[in-house]
């Protein structure tokens, strides 16, 4: 009778254990998709076409999206992805890539009247490049707003073709006041003189070893100084080497 009983539970045993083992490693894999799952490559930098054979390889699907071209990505080649690179992913699913696009004949918008950041947005979806902003007073022009803009509209180019914009600063002021520039890098000065409506004058350099290169030493209209035309300025700028 022992015997029987000692015999039935070590039966029992082995069948839980190969229903356990059963349920583990063969009935929730196939049911999870456990076995179908892929660690996803990083494609980004990836030519379309390669980087599609690599994902369909691992039984995923495609689904593309372009952006404007840009310098800083080769034209056709995969920017982002989702889900991102080393996620772990079911077999079947559709990953989005996003592709550089190439260039293309561009119609230069008019910008005139817009105001910076809705010209900044629309360049952008343009696939062009604003690399020079410059401001001055326009009494046509409402404040923040464009007032010329280089190429002018209806000139056609290449995406990735820079502009320059010009930004109104409203009516001009009874007077203007010199700003202090002395120690700013010429970058700098060059700014701040636009932004207070005066004018970059002579440039004359000096050697000044203890200086970086390009540090404004002096300048010829004080600080501070009041002024009711728009005058330019000149300034002493450092160099590094001594002729």
């Amino acid at each position: 009778m022992l015997k029987t009983i000692w015999n039935y539970s070590i039966a029992l045993f082995i069948c839980s254990l190969v229903g356990i083992l059963f349920m583990d490693y063969i009935a929730l894999p196939s049911y999870v998709g456990y076995d179908n799952e892929h660690y996803l490559p990083d494609i980004r930098g990836n030519y379309l076409q390669k980087a599609k054979y690599t994902l369909a390889s691992l039984g995923f699907k495609t689904e593309i999206a372009t952006i404007p071209f840009s310098e800083n990505n080769p034209a056709g080649t995969v920017v982002k992805m989702s889900p991102r690179s080393f996620t772990k992913v079911k077999e079947g699913r559709t990953i989005s890539l996003t592709i550089a696009g190439h260039r293309e004949d561009i119609i230069i918008p008019d910008y005139t009247s817009f105001s910076l950041r809705n010209a900044r947005l629309s360049a952008n979806r343009e696939g062009l490049v604003i690399d020079t902003v410059m401001y001055e007073f326009n009494n046509k022009i409402k404040d923040g707003h464009i007032s010329f803009q280089v190429p002018r509209e209806g000139h056609i180019v290449k995406s990735g073709a820079h502009i320059s914009l010009g930004v109104s600063k409203g009516n001009p002021p009874d007077y203007y006041t010199v700003p202090d520039v002395v120690g700013k890098s010429l970058k700098s000065a060059k700014i701040a003189l636009a932004k207070s409506g005066l004018r970059l004058g002579k440039l004359e350099y000096e050697f000044q070893p203890d200086l970086l290169e390009n540090t404004i030493i002096d300048q010829n209209f004080t600080p501070g100084m009041r002024v009711t035309f728009p005058a330019a300025i000149d300034l002493i700028v450092s160099k590094e080497e001594e002729l």
